[in-house]
């Protein structure tokens, strides 16, 4: 195939009929149809294990992107932030994109509500979701609690929210 036949099927490729009315506060409103489907379709083959972990991962991008991340501490420091839920096997069951501040869930943080609407339809079912100190705060463990499933993963001291006794504790190396 031939460059200008690629950029010539690139250009016409679309997911979305722009001619229908959108919503303007969604920017991955073009994409968002076939992350869904593809979700959808993988959901319908595998069902996870009791074990779920939740991370965020980076991919790299350079270009002009409104809502385009810099972390200094990555391998690829420009990129899209994307939050993901997995299995200890690798397989992502749900993931988001990072595209600015949203809506927060009653009185959980805005990390604590990434976890909750990722793991949404897995909640109720006994299982065990581990996060790292990004997104363990004792909300989301009492949230998660209410709705049978459980909550792995270290705790930050300055989190808000954290008991007094826990704050002041002085714990050994390698102690619980």
């Amino acid at each position: 195939m031939s460059y200008n036949r690629f950029i010539i099927i690139l250009k016409c490729w679309h997911f979305v009929d722009n001619n229908i009315a959108r919503d303007n506060t969604d920017r991955l409103y073009k994409i968002k149809p076939l992350m869904d489907m593809i979700f959808q379709k993988t959901q319908n083959l595998y069902t996870p294990g009791g074990t779920l972990v939740v991370d965020e991962s980076m991919i790299a991008f350079r270009g002009r992107l409104l809502f385009r991340q810099y972390n200094p501490s990555k391998s690829h420091k420009y990129g899209i932030k994307m939050y993901k839920l997995c299995t200890p096997e690798g397989f992502t069951w749900a993931s988001s994109i990072y595209c600015g501040t949203g809506p927060t869930l009653g009185t959980l943080d805005k990390p604590g509500t990434v976890v909750v609407n990722l793991a949404d339809s897995l909640l109720d079912e006994g299982r065990l979701i581990i996060t790292d100190n990004f997104y363990t705060s004792v909300p989301l463990a009492e949230y998660l609690y209410g709705r049978k499933t459980d909550l792995c993963g270290t705790l930050r001291k300055n989190r808000k929210w954290l008991p007094v006794d826990v704050k002041e504790k002085k714990l050994k190396k390698d102690s619980l």
